[in-house]
């Protein structure tokens, strides 16, 4: 080989292993952000509060006392049910935005 190809070669080794760093920083990122996620959502009138961690396992939960008191006991947890449910659908777009986030080249790529 010439000095240029063995030039040449040497670059673009370290492009790829460059681009291979910058990937795997990315993926580290991207771990991290799943690691700490927490989602939370509302019901409707505010009564009830629902957190979910990335795997949708619910992590708080938080209860109007006034609609503790007032509510029969099917409406409560019909409420409970819906919020975690909402909490858990947001979780889900919330991963799926951090996926499209992570696969988009950055502006210098």
């Amino acid at each position: 080989m010439t000095e240029t190809a063995d030039q040449d070669l040497r670059t673009d080794l370290e492009d790829v292993y460059g681009r291979y760093e910058e990937l795997r920083s990315g993926v580290d990122e991207l771990q991290r952000s799943l690691a700490t996620m927490q989602v939370s959502a509302e019901s409707p009138d505010g009564a009830v509060s629902a957190t979910v961690d990335a795997d949708g396992r619910l992590i708080d939960l938080r209860l109007n006392q006034q609609a503790c008191r007032e509510w029969n006991v099917e409406t409560l947890a019909r409420t409970i049910v819906e919020t975690v449910q909402k909490a858990s659908a947001g979780k889900t777009r919330h991963i799926e935005q951090l996926v499209t986030n992570h696969r988009q080249p950055d502006d210098g790529a």
